[in-house]
Parts: C-alpha cells; structure tokens; sequence
C-alpha cells in the first residue's frame, strides 16, 4: 500500500498539463532536434580538420554522441505512437498521423549520417559491425511505421517509398565507410595481392613523369599530358597515398618504397614537400572520417545523384500534394515535413559545394575518367578549405610562474571539477595558437634533408645519433659540446630532456631577446616556438610520445611547487626578463636549490651557461656568441623532435587528424620520406 503512494507521489512531481504537452510535442521537438544535430555535423565535421579550437572538438563531439541517440528515440515514439493508435482505435489513421509516418524515412537518413563526419575518432571505424546490427534493426522499425501507415492508394503513402530508399542508402553508406576504415580492412587494402591502380603507385608517378619530360610530353610544370593533374604536388601526393597509409598503420614497408619517396623529397623545395604532405594528411583524415572514400567509388557518385534527385522530385510532389489535399494537415507538421525536405537538398548541396567538388580527390576521379582538360582546369578556380589549422600550440613553463597578465578564471570551475575534466581545461587555458612560420618549415627540411644524405642505408635508423636524446659530453656529437655538456644523462627519457631544455631555452630568450641582432631573431624566435610546442605536447598530448614520460599528474603540483620557491628567492615579479635575469644571480650563488632534482638541474645549467658564454661572448664578441649558442640550442631541438617523431605512433597522428592537425605529424611523415623512421627494413 506504501509503496503505491510512493508511486502516486512521485507521479504527481509531473504536473499532468506538462505530460499532455509532452505527449503531443515529443516527437516534432525530437524530430526537429534530430536535424539540428545533423546541420551542426555537417558543418563542423568540416571546420574541425582546419579549426583546433576546443569548443568545436566539444560540440562535435556532443552531437556526434547524440545524433544517433535521438534519431533512435524519435523512431521509437513514432512506432509506439503508430502502435496504440491501432490498439486503441484500429480504424484509418488522421492525416496527421500519416504525416508524422512519413518523417521516419528521413530519421533513417539522419542516422547515415552527415558526408563530412563519419566517425568522430579513430577508434569508432571499429564499431562498424555495431553500426551494421543498428542499420537492420532501425531499418526493421522505419518498415514496421511504414506499414502501419499505409492505406493503399494514399499518395503520401507512396512518396515514403522513395524517401525510404534514400534512407537506406544514406544509412549502408555509414556502414560501408565505417568497415572500409577499420583497421583490419585497411591493412588488407594495404597488402593485397591485386595491383594498385597505376596513380597509386609513386613508381608510376614518378618514372611516367620525368619520362614525358625526356620526351618533351610536358609543356608546362603544372600539366601532364596524359594524367592532367592540376600540379606536380598533388601527383606526388597521390603517388605515395599507399606508403602514408601504412605509416598510420605502423606496418613494415618496402625498401622500395623508401627509396622511391627519397628520391622524389630530395628534389622538392622545402615549401612543396610540406604542401605534399599536407596534401597527403587531407587524404588520409577523408579516408579515416568522412564519406570521401565512397564517393569516388564507381557508383559512390550516381547514388549520390539518385539521392538528391529522389529528394528533389518528393519535395516537388508533396508541395504539390498538400495543396490539392482536401484533408488540412496541421500547420506545424507541415513546417517539420518542409524542413526535413529542403534541409536534406541543402546539405547536398553543402556537402558537395564544401566537400565533394573541391576536395584533391574529386580533381584525381575527374583525371582517372579522362575528363575533358578544360574541366579539370575549371578546377583550379574553384575556393578550397585549409587541409590543416597550420598552427602549433604554445605552452611555456614561466607563464606558470610569472603572470605577466592576469587570465580570465576558467568558468564553471566547480562543475568541471565535478565531471574531472577541470585540470585539462586548465592546461588548455593557458595555451597560445601561432601560425607555423615558413623558416620554422625551412630550417626542419634542412635538418632532415642533410641527415638523409648522412645516413646510409645498410645502418638502423634507432642507432642514429641525430635521433637520440642529447645526451652529457662523451655521447654527443663535437658540434653541440658547449650546450649539451650541461645536460644529465637522461636514458631516453623524452619527457625529463623535454623539460630541462625547456627552462634553458625560455631562460635564455628572456635574458636574450632585448639584445638579438635582426639576422638572427626570426631564427631564435623559431627555437622558442619548438621548446614551447614541445612542452605543449608533453603536457596536453603525452601519448604521441609514445614512451615513459614524467608523471604529469602531479604536473600542477610540480609547477605550484617551482613558483613557491623561486618567489622566495626573486618574490613579487611580473616580468618575466626580471624574475629569469635574478633567478640566474641567484641560482649562481647558491641562494637556490629546488627540491625538485630535475628542476634544480635545468636552473643551475642555465645559469652556468650564461656565465660560460658571457666569458665566450667578451673573447669572441657578443653577437657571435650569441648565434653560435642558439645555433647549437637550435639542433639540440632538432634533435628532440627527431627523436619524439620517430618514438610516435601512426593511430595517435590519426587522432590528431581530427583536431586540426599537429607539426609534430608533418614532421614524422617528412622524416618517413626521407627514409628516417624505423618502418623500413635494412638494405
């Protein structure tokens, strides 16, 4: 008895007008919240390859979990509706009703998903068999409201048909994409038996091209007579799409393919190789997360054009419909079947304008077909998205310590607290974005380009001491003697050298930056944006090392820890040049010692340094002393990069894909053509 008053109750906590207005509302606020979700996929499933802000990642990430969920919950009330309706009265159904039945082939659509997003990470591909069971049972509950609904000779009643096509397709598109970019399926693209095609293989490319130049083929840089490809780059691009596939799956490759892809870098500028990569990370971010594999399939593109122009043809005939209808339909599902129509036409449209038609792979299927030059020319006209946010991210350690400025408080601190994501906000609120310079790119070539002359083909690349942490004097080369004395013997451990070559560098730029002379600030400049992005990444992004890092944890604890101290020894400092310039006087003298052994190491360094090349700067003069300490700070850098690239992992840069992108990705793959990683067997 107790318990029925429990439930009587609880049941009132529900005023019983706002369960009458639920029950009628419910599905058009599901069904029109099912859209909403697919405009907002649609669009920033595009944005977030090139836009690394956090906001988007979490609104796509939010409506990618919940596009699913809701179009699922739509067509369940759509289906219990039809059900009581027919228990309840089982006589013909209203108008309204037979409307309502008409929207669950678009619910169908919704679930196939946007073309610009089809998974969200990379790990969803592997869901595909989940996705395939969904696809039979939402398929089974659109047919069972579809035959609830039918009366025969009712025209709405055969428009649906169409509609449900569409869906069906839309839906096994998903399917189909999300199977054909699992990892088992792409390694058995990647090693099968059957012969590439021809534009696939860098062979091809590369031997069919400097033959047509041998024999005066080729006019002009840009035109192949044959292949007609809009530029050199993205023939190349194409032509190693299989090696840059097999990186991502950290699979052996071919020493042919290593030394076809050395040959064709070691003749390219800097600014061509870095846009052949990012021409070859677009293609790969298409494969892994969008449709684009399908669409450029034999019959990707003609179900394309059935879709839309079904879609079309249904909303022209239901205009029609409803306005010879005698039966008023209710004016609010009219407004929700018209949004579902146009809306679906719009993000054909927008999926082909944004997506489609200027994406490198369109101008590789219209070459493929041999479609007329003057089309593919036209192509060149046609305004085209970034392929990557073309930024890295800057974190440095002394905006921890000296707050020059205060930040704005992280908002809703409480709450983050609560869902345990308040300390990686935190982290990311203290991060600046900064666009990849061009000398950046330059002086990262030059290196790889060099040690690939250097490195021979018979020698492992994991014994190569460009690629190993800089080490104490006796492991280190001659060239680099008077920086990396200083440092510890840290075992390879990529996380502590990141850190002590962090304070040095940010040390030395504070005390530096009022004296560089205009010859060498840009390059100084360009090594204080490789520490800060490789301190960003050891905190933000500590998987893509791959290897055993610092306990970053207890990274707020550490930090919090080196500010208490310094602040007792150089107390009160908004600037950073005073607070590093009084530190070193301190640190020199004695008067600081960090309990923190790492911490403590990487300060007395740096001030040890500073004296030694004081002394070297009054023998040799001061802006000689000065180039020659960040030249060699520079390629002690290098080096790092080298050594964090050639430690990461093909899934964790596949991730990043979907995030705008990271240098540290362009670097790995750079270093792959030049030979430099370990996915090449010995010759």
């Amino acid at each position: 008895m107790s318990s029925r008053l429990m439930i009587g109750k609880e049941m009132k906590v529900i005023p019983p007008g706002f369960r009458k207005l639920w029950k009628e509302w419910d599905l058009r606020v599901m069904v029109l919240l099912s859209l909403a979700l697919q405009i907002i996929l649609i669009v920033l499933g595009r944005r977030r390859r090139f836009d690394s802000r956090l906001w988007i990642r979490i609104v796509a990430w939010s409506a990618y979990l919940a596009a699913d969920s809701v179009a699922t919950f739509a067509l369940g009330i759509l289906s219990g509706n039809l059900t009581d309706l027919f228990d309840e009265h089982a006589k013909a159904l209203g108008a309204n009703t037979e409307l309502e039945a008409f929207w669950a082939p678009f619910l169908l659509l919704h679930l196939g998903g946007p073309d610009t997003i089809t998974a969200y990470a990379f790990e969803d591909n592997e869901l595909w068999l989940r996705h395939f069971l969904k696809l039979i049972v939402q398929t089974i509950i659109a047919f069972y409201v579809f035959l609830m609904a039918w009366t025969g000779g009712s025209r709405l009643s055969m428009l649906s048909i169409p509609m449900f096509l569409v869906g069906l397709i839309k839906y096994g598109e998903r399917t189909w994409v999300l199977w054909s970019a699992s990892y088992e399926k792409l390694r058995q693209s990647l090693f099968s038996s059957t012969r590439p095609h021809p534009y696939d293989d860098i062979e091809f490319f590369t031997k069919e091209y400097y033959l047509k130049i041998t024999h005066g083929y080729v006019t002009r840089p840009t035109l192949v007579s044959e292949v007609q490809l809009r530029t050199e780059k993205l023939l190349r691009a194409h032509g190693c799409l299989r090696l840059t596939k097999g990186l991502f799956l950290d699979a052996a490759l071919r020493s042919r393919d290593r030394d076809s892809s050395k040959s064709v870098f070691r003749n390219l500028s800097f600014e061509d190789a870095f846009k052949v990569i990012e021409m070859e990370l677009g293609m790969v971010y298409d494969l892994l997360y969008t449709k684009a594999p399908l669409l450029y399939t034999l019959w990707g593109l003609p179900f394309r054009l059935l879709t839309f122009f079904v879609t079309g043809c249904v909303l022209v005939l239901f205009t029609f419909l409803q306005r010879s209808q005698k039966q008023k339909y209710s004016k609010v599902d009219l407004f929700v079947t018209f949004s579902l129509l146009i809306v679906a036409i719009i993000l054909e449209i927008y999926s082909a304008v944004f997506m489609l038609i200027p994406s490198d792979q369109f101008l590789i299927w219209l070459t493929r077909r041999c479609i007329n030059s003057k089309v593919v020319n036209a192509w060149k006209f046609i305004p085209k998205s970034p392929r990557w946010s073309r930024k890295m991210c800057q974190l440095s350690l002394l905006s921890f310590i000296v707050v020059e400025h205060e930040p704005k408080p992280l908002p809703c601190r409480k709450i983050l607290k609560l869902l345990g994501i308040e300390k990686k906000l935190e982290k990311q609120w203290w991060v600046a974005y900064e666009e990849v310079p061009e000398d950046l790119k330059e002086v990262i070539f030059r290196f790889f380009e060099e040690k690939a002359r250097e490195t021979k083909p018979w020698e492992s690349n994991s014994k190569s001491s460009f690629i190993m942490v800089p080490r104490a004097q006796g492991n280190v080369d001659d060239d680099d003697k008077l920086i990396t004395e200083a440092a510890p013997n840290f075992e390879d451990d990529l996380g502590k050298s990141i850190l002590f070559w962090h304070i040095i560098t940010e040390v030395f730029y504070c005390l530096d930056e009022q004296i560089f002379e205009a010859d060498i600030a840009k390059h100084c400049e360009s090594i204080k944006q490789i520490s800060r992005y490789m301190f960003y990444l050891l905190l933000v992004h500590p998987s893509m090392f791959s290897i055993g890092v610092l306990d970053l944890s207890s990274f707020e604890y550490t930090v919090h820890r080196f500010r208490d101290e310094i602040q007792e020894v150089v107390p009160n400092y908004h600037s950073k040049y005073a607070a590093c310039r009084d530190l070193v006087k301190e640190v020199y003298y004695s008067k600081f010692r960090s309990s923190d052994r790492l911490l403590y190491d990487a300060s007395r360094a740096a001030a040890s340094l500073r004296k030694n090349l004081g002394e070297q700067a009054q023998a040799q003069g001061q802006g000689l002393a000065l180039a020659e300490k960040w030249n060699e700070l520079g390629g002690t850098w290098l080096k790092i990069l080298a050594f964090a690239a050639r430690k990461s992992k093909g899934n964790q840069h596949g991730q990043q894909l979907r995030r705008g992108g990271e240098l540290l990705t362009h670097v790995w793959l750079l270093m792959a053509h030049f030979g430099l990683t370990d996915h090449f067997p010995m010759s």
